[in-house]
This record gives C-alpha cells, sequence and structure tokens, in this order.
C-alpha cells in the first residue's frame, strides 16, 4: 500500500470520486486484516471505474502474494511499461521494486508465443480464447493450443514449457480450405459455356471437436456396466440367502436352549452366517452403484456433441463442450 500510495503521488494526479476513494480505502483496511484476495477485488474494481496504472499495478502486486503467477505477469508487464521515468528517489525505489516483481513473476510462468496459419479467427490456450498474436503466460508443464479457420479448419499442437522458458508454437490446419482437387482440369470434351466449372467440397471441413463416439468405448462401458449389474444382483441374492440360513440357525438356538438349559448353541456359526450376508451385501449394492455409473458415464459420452473435447490426464479426465 506504501507502494500504491507513492505511485499516486508520482503519476500525475486523478480526479477520484468519492466511490473510488471509498473503494481504496477498503482495500487498505483489508490488508491489514491481511485479507490479499479481498484486497485484490477491491482493486479490481477500482480499475474497473478509473482504468489507471496505479491499480494495475497494485492488482499484479496482490496476484504476486497470492501465487497467481500467469495474472501477475500479464499486469505487471503493463504496470511497467506505462510507469514514467523516475525523477527522485522514491519513484527509483518503486521503479526498480516493481521490475523485481515483474522478474520474480516471469521466473514462475512460462510463455507460448503463437505463430498460427492464415485465415485464423480464433485461437485458444488450454480451452481458453487469446487474442492474436499475443503472448500467452502459462505454468510450467504441458500445453494444448487449438486454432480455427474461417471455414471450421483446426490445427492443433501440444507444447510442454518449463519455468523462465519461451516457445514460439508453429500451427497448420489439419485440412487446407479447398482441396487440390477442386482445381483439376475438366475432363476431354468438356469446354465451352456447358463444361463443369471447379469441383466442389467433398464434405465438410473438420470440426473442431471429435469426429463421433469410439465404438471401442461406448463397447467397453456397455460390457463393464452389464457386468456390474449383474455380479450385484448375484451378489445380492446370495446375501439373501445368508440370511435365511443366520435366521434360522438363530431359531434353532433358541429351541435347544428352551428344551436343554444346559445346551450351548454354537453361536459361531450362526454369526459367521450373518457377517458373510452383510459382506455379500455391501459387494452387490457396490457393484450395482459401479454399474449404475458406468452405464451413466457412457450415455453421457455418447450423447456428448461433436465439438466435445475429451482429454485423459494422469489426474482423471477433462471434458469441455463449447456452446
Amino acid at each position: 500500500m506504501l507502494l500504491a500510495t507513492a505511485s499516486a503521488r508520482a503519476e500525475a494526479p486523478l480526479k477520484r470520486s468519492r466511490a473510488v476513494k471509498e473503494l481504496i480505502r477498503e482495500a487498505g483496511a483489508a490488508l491489514d486484516r491481511l485479507d490479499v484476495a479481498r484486497a485484490r477485488e477491491l482493486w479490481g474494481e477500482v480499475y474497473d471505474i478509473e482504468r489507471s496504472n496505479v491499480a494495475m499495478c497494485s492488482m499484479g502486486q496482490l496476484d504476486l502474494r497470492m501465487g497467481r503467477w500467469e495474472e501477475a505477469v500479464v499486469e505487471l508487464s503493463q504496470c511497467v511499461e506505462h510507469m514514467p521515468a523516475p525523477r527522485t528517489e522514491v519513484e527509483r525505489r518503486l521503479y526498480d521494486h516493481r521490475h523485481a516483481d515483474l522478474a520474480r513473476a516471469r521466473r514462475r510462468v512460462g510463455e507460448v508465443v503463437l505463430m498460427p496459419p492464415p485465415g485464423v479467427v480464433g485461437m485458444f490456450v488450454n480451452g481458453r480464447g487469446v487474442k492474436d498474436g499475443s503472448r500467452v503466460y502459462v505454468r510450467p508443464g504441458q500445453h494444448e493450443v487449438m486454432a480455427v479457420g474461417q471455414e471450421g479448419q483446426v490445427a492443433r499442437a501440444g507444447v510442454r514449457v518449463e519455468a523462465g522458458e519461451s516457445k514460439k508454437v508453429p500451427l497448420t490446419f489439419d485440412k487446407p480450405a479447398q482441396a487440390p482437387e477442386d482445381h483439376a482440369q475438366p475432363p476431354k470434351g468438356a469446354s465451352g459455356p456447358g463444361a463443369p466449372g471447379p469441383a466442389a467440397p467433398k464434405g465438410p471441413p473438420q470440426g473442431a471437436g471429435r469426429p463421433g463416439p469410439d465404438l471401442r468405448i461406448v463397447t467397453t462401458g456397455a460390457v463393464a456396466s452389464v457386468g456390474f449389474l449383474a455380479a450385484g444382483a448375484v451378489s445380492l441374492q446370495s446375501a439373501q440367502g445368508y440370511a435365511q440360513e443366520a435366521k434360522a440357525a438363530r431359531q434353532h438356538a433358541q429351541l435347544m436352549s428352551t428344551v436343554d438349559p444346559a445346551f450351548q448353541p454354537d453361536y459361531d456359526e450362526m454369526v459367521d452366517t450373518a457377517a458373510s450376508g452383510k459382506l455379500m451385501r455391501l459387494l452387490g449394492t457396490s457393484a450395482l452403484i459401479a454399474g449404475a455409473a458406468a452405464g451413466a458415464a457412457t450415455l453421457v459420452y455418447v450423447w456428448l456433441p461433436n465439438d466435445a473435447q475429451i482429454r485423459v490426464t494422469a489426474h482423471g479426465a477433462e471434458v469441455r463442450v463449447r456452446w
């Protein structure tokens, strides 16, 4: 907050409204309570109102404190770009401090520079839209980039970047907008006004999503669902049999105790039978739940729209649907 105050004095004075002054006061109070997230939210509201470099620098510093490295790099880059040249010692310290913050954030992220083919109408990094020619800051690791052309062509590529590394990613459409056979010469004798023109495209361009449900996945899901459901039904049926045996053993033990008070029934067998029944009931219920889940997942996979993207990672599966 001291740096933000010094920056406000160093830059051209702003005629702030009462609402902006109140937001800045609340942001300072939030920092006093060590509520960095609330202070970042309030400075974001200030920036939405006045679009000042002071607010941008404050957002960058707060995002840096919260470990939001990608956002901090973008904000601090814009911050230092619009900072005036320092004229006093205070301004020099502020200038050096913000450049140090930017360098610190840059060491935590990787940089992806997209090189799309001509005719691009949209570009995406990990499913998030980016501007043409922009540098995208990402966390270290594997990332997916994609570009979409005017006629639905798709260019995809995977890139792995390390912290502090910058990589250029050239993209090429999977299928050109116009196939080479479209310019084929007409057959002999087919000249004049009645000659056929260029061949029409043979089908719609390849879309950005999956071509359709994979029959192997559907078959595996259906078989797994039926298998779990059948195993669950058999286990529950066995559990019912164990329950009847345990009931009969309990009645027999009670009867023998009445006839002969000195009779000690074999309760171990009765207990084992009851425990087996509970175990089979638990296994049957679990199998039924697993079968229902497998069936539901298979149906969801079949009914997903064609522009859905499914990506399996080491931590699970990710499904993205665009509409």
